[in-house]
């Protein structure tokens, strides 16, 4: 792969209406659309698109990377996994700027070798995977009405953002879901490490008869969620505290969560996402592969990898109806709560 040149561009998502975490409120999506062409004119495309508030760098911090990039490209095409680690190893604590890198020299040898990604890495993927709808902060009656559009579109898992400073309100807008829509829908929160520990035990006992899947990233750090885990039945998932494998590997071994959320975005990108959800099958934990709300071109590394997993779990990668307009036309629109892959 000689006599490649490297390009980028930045590019920005706007959100048809903000949506708000515990974080913080969403308005826009920014990051850069990086292409790689070769001497033949074919040309690999990858997605970074930084989210700080999540884990990656910023998108200053990206685009000062790529500014003074210098990448050299000695790929072994019998071994590309352990090639393209060894390459991209520099781009660490840059994430998102290394599964845009990543996905671009993927997609370009695919173009070259006329392959499928599935069949570049040797993988099976699934033909069909659930996806669940996601549902910012609101008032109790929109939550509800959110539920019905989403249910009466197809969807099956319903996940509904927590960690708001009036928790008896969130308590009732599961209440109401459920009350509305019976046990059939599953419903899931993601606290994004808004409680600390006594909170959580008991908010999340006082949300047992509403018969969570799972609650996602309810405290902040490893040492609370174990300790979590022995104060309440609700399943724990694991998102903000996995962001390299060595995350993940800790997560495991000391049983500190029950489910791993990955976004490849966050954790540099498709083949990193792999490794953690052989590992973490080996080891009889399940995986939910979530996007960053990056733009479609990216959200085809989540896709790939939800694939990848051995689960019936629904996971997220519903967002392209948050946008006014993406970058391309949707490769995987989700349809009737479900995306199929041929």
């Amino acid at each position: 792969m000689n006599e490649l040149q490297l390009t980028y561009s930045p590019y920005l998502l706007l959100l048809n209406k903000p949506f708000t975490t515990s974080k913080n409120t969403i308005k826009e999506r920014k990051g850069f659309i990086i292409s790689i062409k070769n001497q033949n004119g074919l040309e690999g495309i990858g997605d970074a698109c930084p989210f700080p508030d999540f884990g990656s760098e910023s998108f200053d911090e990206a685009e000062s990377v790529l500014k003074n990039l210098k990448l050299k490209l000695e790929i072994d095409l019998h071994n590309i996994t352990h090639s393209l680690n060894i390459i991209l190893a520099q781009f660490e604590k840059t994430p998102a700027v290394r599964h845009g890198i990543e996905q671009a020299v993927l997609n370009l040898i695919c173009k070259e070798k006329r392959t499928a990604i599935n069949e570049l890495l040797n993988i099976k993927l699934k033909n069909e995977i659930e996806v669940n709808a996601v549902i910012g902060f609101n008032p109790v009656e929109e939550t509800v009405r959110l539920s019905k559009e989403f249910i009466s579109q197809g969807y099956k898992t319903l996940k509904i953002k927590c960690g708001r400073d009036d928790y008896n309100e969130e308590l009732e807008c599961l209440k109401g879901i459920r009350k509305e829509f019976g046990v059939e829908i599953k419903i899931r929160i993601d606290v994004n490490g808004n409680w600390n520990l006594n909170q959580a035990i008991h908010n999340l006992n006082a949300m047992e008869s509403i018969q969570l899947e799972y609650a996602e990233q309810p405290v902040r750090n490893l040492t609370d969620m174990k300790e979590l885990k022995k104060n309440c039945r609700i399943p724990i998932a694991a998102d903000e505290s996995v962001r390299t494998k060595d995350d993940a590997q800790k997560i495991i071994n000391e049983k500190a969560a029950d489910i791993l959320i990955l976004k490849p975005m966050m954790i540099g990108g498709l083949l990193p996402a792999i490794e953690i959800i052989d590992f973490a099958e080996k080891n009889k934990i399940n995986c939910v592969v979530t996007s960053s709300f990056e733009s479609a071109i990216g959200r085809t590394n989540a896709v790939i990898a939800a694939s990848y997993t051995h689960n019936n779990l629904a996971h997220g990668l519903g967002v392209n109806n948050l946008f006014t307009k993406d970058l391309i036309e949707d490769p995987f629109p989700v349809h009737a709560g479900k995306i199929k892959l041929n």
